[in-house]
């Protein structure tokens, strides 16, 4: 959920309107690989949560299924460089 409030405040410092213009549009393949997993599955990830009604019996999320370290150093990284100019 935090990685989700995330990406919702990033995109302006990019000039883009949301994140997923951003993943569509900013840096290189790589990148936007990066970057789509962050929009995709993070967000489906964190939207599962989010927008369910609770059950009588729920399983949290592991940390094998939230961890998206990986792309959040790449997009840090890239953040660092853009203020920076």
């Amino acid at each position: 959920m935090l990685g989700r409030a995330l990406i919702n405040h990033i995109p302006p410092i990019f000039e883009f309107k949301n994140f997923k213009d951003f993943s569509n549009n900013y840096g290189g393949k790589s990148f936007k690989i990066n970057m789509k997993n962050l929009e995709v599955s993070m967000r489906s990830i964190a939207n599962n949560y989010l927008h369910e009604t609770i059950r009588k019996k729920e399983s949290l999320p592991n940390e094998t299924q939230v961890n998206f370290s990986q792309d959040f150093d790449v997009l840090l990284g890239e953040i660092i460089i853009k203020l920076n100019e």
